[in-house]
């Protein structure tokens, strides 16, 4: 089988491995005190069943990797052009650096021209939801940094140019966020071992509208961008861990305190926009802005930075 049909069939056993383990999951955790872990547990066990099913295929993808890898014949990371060692750590908070600030300021500028107003009790929200959003910020950060600029561009970059393959996976990056998995309410009952898969036919149905589809998939694209760069940059994924776990922990803590209140929604467009794909990305102009200050402060940072070699 061709390196391709190997990524291919991976991609497939992903999908049903997640779809099937999504329902038994969900039992398994209603199972459990919902008092555990400081109320943790209880929080978990009220999600909708689509984030199980998110959850899911994340992991499937995570622990399906290391026989992909073997059929490939790929023995290291550093074949993918991930160095390791370095400066994790100091990378890390590069990352960090970079994103928090840009974020936040982002923030203060759609209150400023009113795009979004804060919730009567948002500093309530904040206190209460603060551990579920560092912890989602950190899993996701780590699991979408792995698969998108550790493997994903690590393949690109052993068949064509550093330049193309940062634009194909921010493409691809892109792409991926609009194939949301539809909302679904946690009252619909307990899911049967076939409800993964009904889900799963249901990718894409929830696609924004025009033109805020474009305005989402642009944001989306930027950021694919700067994080690849920056993955390539530092030879390493902590620097990109680190500014994508600051953006997400960000615009969930804003999701917390805030709404969008513009009606027409589009009445702030070009500048700002109601955030899309279950409110994880923001649109508009600032947002953009936003992204692009946080680039130029990345290669700020890592301006002394030795560039790793990549020999594919």
């Amino acid at each position: 089988m061709s390196s391709l049909g190997k990524i291919f069939l991976y991609l497939l056993l992903v999908l049903a491995a997640g779809a099937l383990a999504a329902p038994q999951a969900w039992h398994v955790i209603q199972l459990l005190p919902s008092d555990w872990l400081h109320g943790l547990i209880g929080h978990v066990q009220g999600m909708p069943f689509h984030r199980y099913l998110s959850r899911s295929l994340q992991i499937a993808a995570i622990v399906l990797l290391w026989p992909l890898l073997r059929s490939l014949r790929i023995r290291s990371l550093r074949e993918l052009g991930l160095q390791g060692g370095g400066y994790p750590v100091t990378d890390c908070l590069i990352g960090i650096g970079a994103g928090l600030p840009c974020i936040i300021l982002l923030e203060f500028s759609s209150l400023w021209i009113g795009s979004f107003g804060l919730f009567p009790s948002w500093q309530a929200n904040l206190l209460h939801g603060l551990p579920h959003i560092l912890l989602t910020a950190v899993c996701v950060a780590v699991i979408e940094e792995f698969l998108f600029r550790g493997l994903l561009l690590g393949f690109l970059r052993q068949m064509t140019t550093p330049a193309f393959a940062i634009f194909l996976s921010a493409i691809l990056f892109s792409g991926v966020h609009f194939l949301n998995l539809p909302a679904a309410s946690a009252a619909q009952g307990a899911p049967h071992w076939w409800t993964g898969i009904a889900f799963l036919g249901s990718l894409g149905s929830s696609i924004p509208h025009w033109p805020d589809c474009g305005w989402a998939f642009t944001t989306l694209f930027f950021a694919g961008v700067i994080l690849a760069w920056m993955t390539i940059r530092t030879g390493s994924l902590m620097a990109a861990i680190g500014l994508h776990g600051a953006w997400i922990f960000g615009q969930q803590a804003f999701n917390l305190a805030a709404t969008y209140q513009a009606l027409p929604p589009d009445r702030f467009l070009p500048l700002s926009g109601p955030s899309q794909c279950n409110g994880m990305v923001p649109l508009g102009l600032l947002p953009l802005a936003s992204l692009v200050l946080a680039g130029i402060l990345a290669a700020f940072l890592l301006r002394h930075r030795k560039k790793p070699a990549f020999t594919a």
